[in-house]
Order: structure tokens, then C-alpha cells, then sequence
């Protein structure tokens, strides 16, 4: 019941993130062309590399040792470590942006992005932070509004920004500075009042460090999974294919990610709390919930999307870039349900036991397969190569931390159910095969909806993944005061 109250309060987040993600590729694909949208994909890439490795690891300190420090009553010193924390690792921020300018100073149409990236990094990592905290609280509605306010706002001004002036691949980073700004005065402004009176100390650091560092290096290397194989695809083939790839992966990989992330974002917290209540054990058996509703909503997610991969690309994605992705598209979607099992579900076992560099480690071999992959395949297939690459990636990447993960606490992933979905998936293709080719947003909708309904009665019927409880709480939970 509880899961289920999380998961509908975190529900605007998502759909915010949805239409974010999939506006965004709808308006940016047309507006930026086929090679700026490639220029604005790749140093999106490099943005989240940046903030990642320099800001992430106080974040997630923030996540796991809010809870603790609450219980012990050290709150203030608790956020005034994480205070002094994010400005030394902005002082790490800057000098990698400074490399970056350094880099890029023959290269215009990119160093013209780099001071919108310099911008976002301080507002972003502020917001985020206050995030963190808000969802280790279980604060979902907070969470929900500023999280909500920032997508909505950085897409819109970014559109703005992309159709009323040339600012071409820096328009969506103008957008989320913009969007950041405003939200950042009342979360830093919060951030410091939570920290008042506290003192940072370097044993809490030390100890923060120790936790936030190793999750940072892993969290660098699930981007260089997905990032390494954009800029090869720049190398070989050029900008534009990258806007194709990137454009295919907006659409597919975004959607099922999303979805996993929307049952993690209300499921990982309870796993925590069971972990720190009662152990390991506990843990397995509240994730044993969260693992159904990963594969009840993300492999028929996953399916759908294979399904409609050319009304979708017509729909969506801009002329210019739609022939490259409606190729690739039902093997990004498969591909995002990977990576959202590898991110949001067996990365858990080493988070909670603290074991975040034996992840940072293991991480390390997915990457450099994915890295020799598409050495090997993009030259031979294109872009087909490049998704091969990736999904083998993370077969890989599963396969190590599956294994390696259960002497800490041993996630169960349910055969049985993931069979029964897997039966109510199928049921999809020969229902969604009777809808006509109407083309374009007419067929999307036809056969989105036939697939959905398909797939939602006979999960019904079999009850896949305890669907018919999944529903007798959700309307349980409609019923219950809002969460606060």
C-alpha cells in the first residue's frame, strides 16, 4: 500500500520528465537540424559527465545519510557537511570546465554552449541536492513540485529560446538555466537554513566521501555507456547521425528508463528503510515488490515501442533525422529496460551494503566492452551496430552485479512473473498487426491504445506480476489523504 501511495505521488514528476523528453525531441529535432541537435546531444553528454564525476558524490550523500542523521538528531551538522562538500566540488567543476573550454577553443558551434554549462552546474547540483534530501524524507509532494517546476520550465523557455532567436544547440541549455535560476534561490535558500548552526567536520566527510565517490565513478561509467557510443558515432559517421541516434534514444530509451525510474524513485526509498530497520533480508523482500513493478510497466513499455517504432518516429522525431531512428527504435526500447534494471534495481544490493566501489569496479568491464563493441561494430553495421554494442553492454553489466551483488543482499527476480508478463507482452503484436497503417499520430494512438488494453486484460486475467493487487491497491490508495 505504502509503495503504491509513493508511486502515484511521484507520478507528475514523470509525466513532467515524459513530456520534457519526448517534446524536447519533438520541438528540438525540428527546430536545431540534424547537426546541431547532434552538437546539443553530444555535450548534453558532456554536462552530465562533468556533473557527475565532480557534484554527484555529495548528492548521493545527501540521499543515504539523510534518514541517519535525522534519527541520530544531527541534522544541521549533517547538511552543513554536505554544504562544504558541494562548494569544494564546484571548485573540481570549474577547473574541468575550464579543460573543456580548452578543448573545444577551435570549435565555435560547441565552445558557444560551454558558458551555459558553466551556469547550470552551481544552480543544478543546489537543486539536486535539495532533492535528494527531499526524497530520503519522504517530502514527495515538495520533491514532486520543484522537480516538476524545473523540466517544465527548462523546456519551454528552451523552446522559446530555439524558435524565436539563433542560438541553435545552446537553446535547451539556456532553458534549463533559466528554469534553475528561479527554483534555485528557495532550495539553496533551504539547503543553507538546514545547515544553520551546524559545523562540517572531517571524519562526516570523510566518511560521506567514502560512500558518495565510489557512486559518482559508477554513475560516470553507466554515462560513458551511453555516451562513448555517440561520440564514435561522431568519429565515424558524423554529426548528423548523431541527432538520428540521439533522437531514437529520446524516444525509446527515455520512455522505459522513465518508467523505471518512477518505481525505483517510490521503491528505493522503502528498501532503504527496511535495510537500515531490518537487514538485508528485510531489503530482499521489499525489493521483491519493486522488481514486479519494474517488469509489469517497463517490458510491456519496452514491447509497445518495438511495436510502433515508425508511427512513433513519424510523429516525433523531425524528417531530417526520422529514417536512422525508426531503425533503431525497438532495440533502444529493449535496450532502456536494461539499463533501467542495471541503474534502478541491481545497483541497489551495493548502495545499501556501501559497497559503491566494488560497483565503481565491476562497472568498469560493461564499459570497456561497450567501448571495443562499437570499435568493431559501428564500422560494420551504423547505428545498428552501436545499439548492439549497448544492449551486450548491459547483459554484461546485469550478469556482474546480479552476482557479485548477492553476498550483500540477494535480489529476487521473479522467473514465474517475468514469464507471465513476458505471455501478456506477446498478446500485444498480433492485436496491434489488425490496426491499419493510418500513419503518423493516428496510428501511434490506435495502436498504443489496442496494445495497452490488450496487454493490461490479459495481465488482468493471468495476473502478471500481481497485476490484480497492483490495481486493488492503487484504487486503496486514491482513497487515502494526499501524501505530504
Amino acid at each position: 500500500m505504502k509503495f503504491t501511495r509513493h508511486l502515484a505521488g511521484y507520478l507528475p514528476v514523470n509525466l513532467a520528465t515524459a513530456l520534457a523528453s519526448f517534446g524536447g525531441v519533438y520541438a528540438f529535432s525540428r527546430l536545431l537540424g540534424a547537426d546541431e541537435y547532434g552538437r546539443y546531444a553530444l555535450m548534453f553528454s558532456v554536462m552530465a559527465l562533468i556533473h557527475t564525476a565532480s557534484l554527484a558524490a555529495a548528492e548521493s550523500a545527501a540521499y543515504r545519510f539523510t534518514a541517519s542523521a535525522r534519527a541520530k538528531g544531527d541534522l544541521a551538522d549533517h547538511f552543513a557537511t554536505i554544504r562544504g562538500l558541494l562548494l569544494r566540488s564546484l571548485g573540481v567543476a570549474a577547473l574541468m570546465m575550464l579543460v573543456v573550454a580548452i578543448l573545444l577553443r577551435d570549435m565555435p558551434d560547441y565552445l558557444a554552449i560551454v558558458p551555459w554549462i558553466a551556469v547550470l552546474l552551481p544552480l543544478g547540483t543546489a537543486i539536486q541536492t535539495a532533492l535528494e534530501a527531499h526524497r530520503a524524507s519522504h517530502q514527495v509532494r515538495r520533491y514532486a513540485i520543484i522537480a516538476t517546476s524545473k523540466l517544465l520550465g527548462g523546456f519551454v523557455v528552451g523552446v522559446l529560446v530555439a524558435w524565436k532567436t539563433d542560438a541553435g544547440a545552446a537553446a535547451p541549455f539556456i532553458g534549463l538555466a533559466a528554469a534553475s535560476g528561479v527554483l534555485f534561490l528557495s532550495e539553496a535558500s533551504w539547503l543553507w537554513g538546514q545547515g544553520k548552526g551546524g559545523e562540517s567536520d572531517a571524519a562526516r566527510r570523510k566518511t560521506y566521501l567514502g560512500y558518495g565517490l565510489p557512486i559518482a565513478a559508477a554513475l560516470c561509467l553507466d554515462l560513458l555507456l551511453s555516451a562513448a557510443d555517440r561520440i564514435l558515432i561522431a568519429i565515424f559517421m558524423g554529426e548528423a547521425s548523431v541527432g538520428e541516434y540521439a533522437a531514437g534514444y529520446g524516444v525509446a530509451d527515455k520512455t522505459v528508463l522513465l518508467i523505471c525510474a518512477w518505481a525505483a524513485m517510490a521503491g528505493s526509498p522503502l528498501v532503504m528503510s527496511a535495510y537500515e530497520d531490518a537487514g538485508p533480508d528485510a531489503a530482499a523482500r521489499e525489493a521483491g515488490g519493486l522488481i514486479r513493478i519494474i517488469l509489469l510497466v517497463g517490458l510491456p513499455a519496452a514491447t509497445g515501442l518495438a511495436l510502433v517504432a515508425a508511427p512513433l518516429a513519424e510523429a516525433m522525431i523531425g524528417e531530417e533525422l526520422r529514417a536512422g531512428a525508426i531503425r533503431i527504435i525497438p532495440w533502444i526500447a529493449f535496450s532502456g529496460l536494461l539499463n533501467g534494471l542495471l541503474i534502478h534495481y541491481y545497483s541497489e544490493a551495493f548502495q545499501l551494503a556501501r559497497k559503491t566501489g566494488e560497483r565503481a569496479l565491476l562497472m568498469s568491464v560493461p564499459v570497456i566492452v561497450n567501448i571495443l563493441a562499437n570499435l568493431i561494430l559501428i564500422p560494420l553495421f551504423g547505428l545498428l551496430g552501436a545499439v548492439g554494442a549497448t544492449i551486450g553492454s548491459y547483459l554484461v553489466g546485469i550478469t556482474l552485479l546480479s552476482s557479485f551483488g548477492r553476498k550483500y543482499i540477494a535480489l529476487p527476480f521473479p522467473l514465474f512473473d517475468f514469464a507471465k508478463i513476458g505471455l501478456a507482452c506477446l498478446a500485444m503484436w498480433p492485436a496491434v498487426q489488425l490496426v491499419p497503417d493510418l500513419g503518423s499520430w493516428a496510428e501511434l494512438f490506435a495502436k498504443a491504445i489496442v496494445g495497452g488494453v490488450t496487454y493490461a486484460v490479459v495481465a488482468f486475467v493471468i495476473d502478471a506480476g500481481g497485476a490484480r493487487t497492483f490495481v486493488q491497491d492503487s484504487r486503496a490508495a486514491s482513497r487515502q489523504p494526499e501524501i505530504s
